[in-house]
């Protein structure tokens, strides 16, 4: 399982409907729509729990462990071409640091040949180098897809090394610049061209002085793969005083090739006077600069942005952030400064779609400063959600750990309200996607009550006690409850019994788990290669209980439609075998592993392997596309007692304890039951039914059948998957801008919005849709009309009554002041009735009755503010009140590659 605790490694990497059942399918009506589902055979081939011929294995003997002197950090491959996942290394914990322990490699798949290959990296330096036992570590490993054989290892001191036979020999060269501690070093590979790096460094300055204004950032580029380098501060020629944030051009992805950006080209951001450097933590800067080298800086560079601080590449977009108290706007115009920007830090978010040549300032619906954000990409990898931790003003809500999610839709600057009140821990959001499905994701949500009554909230107050799990199918538009199943197969998962049926749910832990201490639990986990299988640690309940007895593991084989316990503990899993050999163990905060057990029909019967001692599991990996049968499960010693006899850590012969692995060849452990899938033992599947669609698509993919206990090639590949378009329905479209979900399918707007908050609809290149609906991120249904009669779902508008301004000019004045004038008459005679004519039980009817006429009237005088403000000429110049903190690239922590996040700056580098 590719575990968030990753994240403690300090790695320098920066950071479709699908319809449910029913669109009132909510809470308990739920279950009754699955069993109709399953028992019409819409959820593929099931097998019976009492079929199961469970086996323990190795048929003689125990799978003997591999230790090593120190815990693992991380286990790595060679490149994700299955011909050399082969080759595997082992980070080893340091001593000085967390990271930069001795490196280990096995050339075959782990099974065998462990060697630590810390003495030929010694072997390698140059006399007279350093080697002491801080500088030899490893941090993190390079390598290009193309070249997988070729690995850069970076090293925490003044040298790293470089491979070019999957790490039989090795070759230490210098970090670049003078002195530069490679722990200070990040490193990017060209996307295109294997041999060009670029490495942004400290200066020699940062290691007498780590707060001096002269400890600055220098970036070099290497041809060559790290042989020789050449400063480009200097070879700016006094254009650039020192880097800040980086990326290629070619980060960016275009399905369209006259898009295609040159390989030469550089994004940066820079202090282009020596006397505007503040030191490597200046916080939000004006004197940070965007700017674009089209040669390399062999001429002088394009200053695209003012004030242009961080910046993040997704897709054929770039997210910049520049601090809210610049006095210039993207295009070079004069831009108002808000109240107190500077003071509080504030940020604006601008985005591009035509590679950086324009900007437009992203729009978010909310009135708060922001204090971090993270963000998401969406399945297709071409948008993202935003994740805003915000500056609330309120004393309860600003101290509760919580973030609010929005979408982004066709315009990646128009951002919608998707889920409030999300978890977060230690900069980490519990929101994920499942992997495999698009338009599905998975997170945990403080529930709203508890902020109903602030003076009932105490200071001290844990609002992990008040976690809900939520599930969306088509984008992030609707989230629903996870359902808890039906029956259980172990009584101790079923928490319900005490609970009322609309109080109890299931509720799994998110990524936040990896960091939560000693009662750490692994997160949600998926995997593209694994289509429709989801599994996670949680509890049935009315909210997410993280004690150890409340904690069962939970399987999903439909992307989280429905749920199955299969052990009554937490465990920790991975998937491998194209998704047909799922592998748990007892997670580390559970009693010590004995033995892991694995399944070959998606977790109805488990098989067991016994381990030769028993360890405290922290992770199980398997090669990065999953399609391995062998699998790696590590942890550290556990701690020997009369309880646990099989553990080997005795604190009184050791001050330490050492790593253990144990390499699980699913072939070698079976033996002659191992059998190879043929043609009849695959099924075409459709999540979660024949009849559902997939962000506008009826999507049929490939697996084997649960039924068929056999095992796939390694290079055997999926058929592709197949969609057809469907209509569009109301769960093809999401709120737009301004507007908020009530229910299923109505929309409402937010208190205190308005929609010339945001320039792209005051000035009328964006337009908001009178059913106050867009089309969902990537959705690609037919018959928008069906649904949205004025626009085409994008925020263009369509029609007669358009005209010039989007719509939005005077030719509305007649028909706005009719309305208003038919409304107050409604208004008064309705008011005149409540007042002398209607007696108690009529008014608690009419109070009951008109409930929904309320909201719809309250989103209505929002629409009057709007048109009021427009026809009046009255526009808010750059949405004063939409600030956002940076994206991750210069000092952030990165989650993993697929996700960009924005932590504060971290002050060990």
């Amino acid at each position: 399982m590719k575990a968030w605790s990753s994240l403690l490694l300090f790695s320098f990497r920066t950071f479709v409907s699908f319809t449910v059942v029913s669109s009132t399918c909510v809470g308990n009506s739920c279950p009754e729509a699955h069993k109709q589902a399953a028992s019409a055979g819409l959820l593929g081939a099931t097998v019976s729990a009492s079929t199961c011929h469970t086996k323990t294995y190795p048929q003689s003997g125990t799978l003997a462990p591999v230790t090593f002197p120190t815990p693992i950090v991380d286990v790595r491959w060679a490149g994700e071409r299955q011909e050399f996942d082969k080759y595997v290394f082992v980070l080893l914990r340091g001593e000085g640091f967390y990271v930069g322990g001795h490196l280990w490699r096995s050339d075959q798949f782990g099974n065998g040949n462990w060697e630590d290959v810390t003495s030929k990296l010694t072997a390698a330096l140059p006399a007279g180098a350093s080697t002491s036992e801080d500088m030899l570590g490893v941090l993190d490993l390079h390598f290009h897809q193309r070249h997988p054989e070729r690995i850069l290892f970076q090293g925490p001191g003044f040298y790293f090394w470089v491979t070019e036979d999957f790490g039989r020999t090795y070759k230490a060269l210098p970090t670049p610049g003078e002195a530069t501690l490679g722990f200070w070093m990040e490193l990017k590979i060209h996307p295109n061209v294997p041999d060009w790096l670029l490495a942004k460094v400290k200066r020699k300055e940062c290691l007498a002085d780590l707060s001096s204004a002269a400890c600055a950032h220098d970036l070099f580029i290497s041809k060559d793969f790290g042989t020789a380098w050449t400063n480009l501060t200097e070879k700016a020629g006094g254009k650039v005083a020192a880097f800040w944030d980086f990326d290629w051009g070619a980060s960016l992805t275009h399905s369209d090739p006259s898009q295609t950006i040159d390989d030469e080209v550089i994004f940066a951001t820079v202090y282009e006077e020596s006397s505007a450097m503040k030191g490597p933590y200046p916080g939000w800067d004006k004197d940070l600069h965007f700017v674009r080298s089209d040669d390399l800086w062999d001429s002088q560079h394009t200053k695209l942005v003012a004030c242009g601080n961080q910046f993040e590449v997704i897709g054929q977009r770039v997210f910049l952030a520049m601090p809210s108290a610049c006095p210039v706007a993207p295009d070079g115009s004069k831009r108002s400064v808000p109240t107190g920007a500077d003071d509080r830090g504030a940020v604006t978010m601008y985005t591009s779609d035509d590679n950086a040549e324009t900007f437009k300032q992203a729009c978010l619906p909310v009135k708060d400063l922001d204090l971090g954000y993270n963000l998401v990409r969406t399945h297709d990898g071409k948008g993202a959600f935003v994740i805003v931790d915000h500056d609330e003003l309120d004393p309860v809500t600003s101290r509760a750990p919580m973030s609010t999610v929005y979408a982004s839709g066709y315009d990646a600057s128009m951002f919608t309200l998707s889920l409030p009140r999300n978890y977060r821990n230690q900069q980490i959001a519990d929101f994920a996607r499942v992997e495999g499905l698009p338009g599905v994701y998975m997170a945990n949500q403080l529930e709203a009550s508890i902020f109903d009554d602030p003076s009932s909230v105490p200071y001290d107050k844990n609002y992990n006690d008040y976690l809900q799990s939520k599930i969306t199918f088509n984008g992030g538009a609707q989230w629903s409850d996870l359902q808890k199943p039906d029956t259980y197969n172990y009584p101790e998962c079923n928490r319900c019994k005490d609970l009322a049926d609309t109080k109890c749910q299931l509720h799994l832990h998110g990524p936040t788990g990896w960091v939560e201490g000693p009662d750490s639990r692994p997160s949600f986990y998926s995997h593209t290669n694994a289509p429709g299988l989801v599994m996670a640690a949680g509890n049935t309940g009315q909210f997410l209980d993280p004690a150890a007895d409340a904690t069962c593991t939970w399987l999903s084989r439909d992307g989280g439609f429905s749920w199955e316990d299969v052990a009554d503990y937490a465990a920790i899993y991975e998937f491998g075998d194209h998704g047909s050999i799922l592998l748990t163990a007892r997670y580390q905060t559970e009693e010590p592993a004995e033995s892991v057990m694995f399944s070959l029909d998606e977790g109805n019967c488990w098989n067991t392997v016994l381990l030769d001692t028993a360890l405290d599991v922290q992770n199980i990996r398997v090669e990065p596309k999953g399609a391995s049968h062998v699998f790696i499960v590590h942890g550290s010693e556990c701690r020997q007692s009369a309880a646990q006899p099989k553990c080997t850590y005795n604190p009184q012969q050791s001050t330490s304890r050492k790593g253990v692995m144990y390499v699980v060849d699913i072939e070698q452990v079976m033996g002659t039951d191992w059998k190879v899938c043929s043609d009849s033992d695959y099924e075409t599947w459709s999540p979660p039914g024949n009849d559902r669609c997939l962000l506008g698509s009826k999507v049929t993919m490939q697996r084997r059948k649960q039924s068929s206990e056999c095992f796939n090639d390694k290079r055997w590949q999926r058929e592709r998957t197949a969609g057809v378009p469907c209509e569009c329905g109301h769960d093809d479209f999401e709120c737009d801008f301004g507007y908020e979900r009530v229910g299923n399918s109505s929309c409402r707007r937010m208190t205190g919005i308005s929609s010339n908050d945001c320039e792209q609809i005051s000035s009328g290149s964006y337009y908001v849709s009178e059913s106050h609906l867009r089309l969902i991120h990537n959705d690609t249904c037919v018959g928008v009309s069906n649904v949205v009669t004025d626009s085409d779902g994008h925020g263009t508008c369509v029609g007669p009554h358009c005209g010039s301004n989007n719509g939005k000019g005077r030719g509305a004045l007649g028909k706005f002041f009719i309305f208003l004038l038919v409304a107050g008459l409604v208004t008064t005679l309705f008011v005149v009735w409540w007042l002398f004519a209607a007696s108690d039980s009529m008014k608690a009817m009419a109070e009951e009755l008109l409930a929904p006429v309320i909201a719809f009237f309250d989103s209505i005088m929002g629409w009057i503010r709007d048109k009021v403000s427009s026809l009046l000429g009255r526009q808010q110049a750059d949405a004063e009140e939409a600030y956002f903190q940076p994206l991750a690239g210069s000092e952030g922590l990165a989650l993993d590659e697929e996700d960009a996040r924005s932590p504060p700056l971290f002050p060990m580098r």
